[in-house]
C-alpha cells in the first residue's frame, strides 16, 4: 500500500514543494534567489544573477504507517523514494529569465483486496485491485523584472500521463482468474501567472508580497480496456472512449519580511493557497471533491560571504509547518494533512548548492472505516550552476 487514496480521481494531486522552500513547509510565494530556482511563483526566477544558468534535481524519500480498519500488519508500512523534478534555469539578460523543466504532478500507487461477485453467478470471488501510474507536469516558465521592485511571470504546462488501473478476479477453485486492465492516457495544457513585489521597509528590513492564479482547465484522457483469462488476450487495448476531468482555478497569495544585520539575514514568509474544487461538482459513489485550503509559514536564518565584492549564501536553517484541508472527502469526512518541516543547505565548493530537508505529518483519520497516515519525509536538493555570457568575469 503506497497512497490509498490515490484511487480517487487522478490520483493523490501534489501539492508540495521540493525545492530550495521545502524546509519552510513549502512557503515561497512572496521568495525570490539569486542562486537558487524557486518555482513556487513563476514570477520568482526573475531573481536569479544575471547571465547564471542554474540546473537542479529534486528527490524525495518517505515512510509511511497507516492506521485503521482496512489496514493489517502486513500492509500498514511503506517506504518510497522519487525523484520529484528536474528543472534548468537562466538569467537571460537583465529582464527576462526562462526555465523548463518536469515535475510530479499526480501519482497513483495502491493495492487492496476484497471480493466480489460476477454478472451471472451468485457465487463470490477474491479480487485484486491495482493501480499505477500518474501525471506529469512539462513546464516553461518565464519572468520579467518590471523595475528594479516588480516582477510577472507565466508558466506554460503540459501536464500529460497515464493511469492503469487493474482488476484480478480469482476463481481459486476453477484454476481461473479474469484481469481487466483499464488505461487512462491524458493530457492537457496550463497556464499559471504569478506577481512579486519587493520593497524596502527599512535600510535593514525587507517585505514582499506575491502573487499566483491559474484558471479552471479541462483535462481529456481517452480511455482503453484489455482483458485476459488465465493470461490469454481476450480483448486488447480496444478504445472506450473519453473521460473528461477538471482542475480548479487557483487563488495564492504570499508575504515574507527579511531582516539583514552584517553577513546574517532572518526571513519570515507566509503563504495561503485556495483551490474552487467545489464548483466543479465532482464525486462518485461515497466520496466527492470539495474546495481545499493551504496554510503555511516559516523562518530562515542565513548566513552570507563576500568574495571579490560579490556576496554569496555560505548556508541557512529553516523551520515551518502548513495545515492543509484537503480537496478530497470521503463517507462524510475530510482528509485534512497536518505537518512540521525543518531543513538546511549551503554551498559544496563554488558551484554546487544544496538544500536538505525533514518533514513529518499526519493525513486523513480512521472515522468512518478511514485510513490515517503518519508519514516522515526526507529531501535533498541540489543545483549546478555555472555563468554564461560573462565576458571572461570571474565570481567568487
Amino acid at each position: 500500500m503506497n497512497s490509498p487514496y490515490s484511487v480517487y480521481g487522478i490520483g493523490d494531486i501534489e501539492h508540495k514543494y521540493y525545492n530550495r522552500t521545502s524546509g519552510l513547509a513549502g512557503t515561497g510565494l512572496a521568495l525570490n534567489s539569486s542562486s537558487y530556482l524557486i518555482n513556487n511563483n513563476p514570477a520568482s526566477i526573475a531573481g536569479l544573477e544575471r547571465s547564471l544558468l542554474v540546473s537542479s534535481i529534486e528527490a524525495t524519500g518517505k515512510t509511511s504507517e497507516y492506521q485503521g480498519d482496512p489496514t493489517n500488519i502486513t500492509n500498514n508500512v511503506n517506504r518510497d523514494f522519487w525523484i520529484k523534478g528536474i528543472s534548468f534555469g537562466i538569467k537571460v539578460n537583465k529582464l527576462w529569465a526562462s526555465s523548463i523543466g518536469f515535475s510530479q504532478f499526480s501519482n497513483v500507487n495502491y493495492k487492496f483486496t476484497g471480493s466480489r461477485t460476477v454478472e451471472g453467478s451468485t457465487d463470490t470471488y477474491s479480487t485484486t485491485y491495482e493501480g499505477h501510474g500518474g501525471l506529469n507536469d512539462y513546464h516553461w516558465t518565464n519572468a520579467f523584472s518590471l523595475g528594479k521592485h516588480f516582477s510577472v511571470g507565466v508558466k506554460s504546462s503540459i501536464i500529460a500521463g497515464s493511469i492503469n488501473q487493474i482488476e484480478t478476479i480469482n476463481a481459486l477453485y476453477l484454476n481461473s482468474t479474469l484481469s481487466t486492465n483499464v488505461k487512462d492516457y491524458a493530457g492537457t495544457a496550463r497556464f499559471q501567472f504569478g506577481a512579486l513585489y519587493k520593497m524596502k521597509l527599512s535600510k535593514k528590513l525587507d517585505v514582499s508580497f506575491g502573487g499566483l492564479y491559474s484558471a479552471k482547465t479541462k483535462i481529456i484522457s481517452e480511455r482503453t480496456i484489455s482483458v485476459f483469462q488465465n493470461d490469454e488476450s481476450i480483448i486488447e487495448d480496444e478504445i472506450t472512449g473519453y473521460k473528461r476531468f477538471w482542475l480548479p482555478a487557483i487563488y495564492a497569495g504570499g508575504i515574507a519580511f527579511s531582516r539583514k544585520l552584517n553577513d546574517r539575514t532572518t526571513t519570515f514568509a507566509a503563504d495561503y493557497k485556495y483551490e474552487n474544487w467545489e464548483s466543479l461538482r465532482i464525486k462518485g459513489d461515497g466520496w466527492r471533491l470539495i474546495s481545499s485550503h493551504k496554510l503555511s509559514a516559516g523562518i530562515e536564518f542565513s548566513k552570507h560571504e563576500k568574495k571579490i565584492n560579490t556576496s554569496f549564501e555560505k548556508k541557512f536553517y529553516q523551520a515551518g509547518a502548513f495545515i492543509h484541508k484537503s480537496y478530497l472527502r470521503i463517507n462524510g469526512q475530510p482528509l485534512n494533512e497536518y505537518g512540521i518541516t525543518a531543513g538546511m543547505g549551503g554551498i559544496v565548493g563554488k558551484n554546487l548548492p544544496y538544500s536538505l530537508s525533514v518533514e513529518a505529518g499526519s493525513r486523513g483519520t480512521t472515522t468512518s472505516g478511514l485510513i490515517k497516515e503518519t508519514y516522515f519525509q526526507f529531501t535533498i536538493a541540489f543545483s549546478l550552476r555555472d555563468y554564461i555570457f560573462s565576458k571572461g568575469r570571474k565570481y567568487y
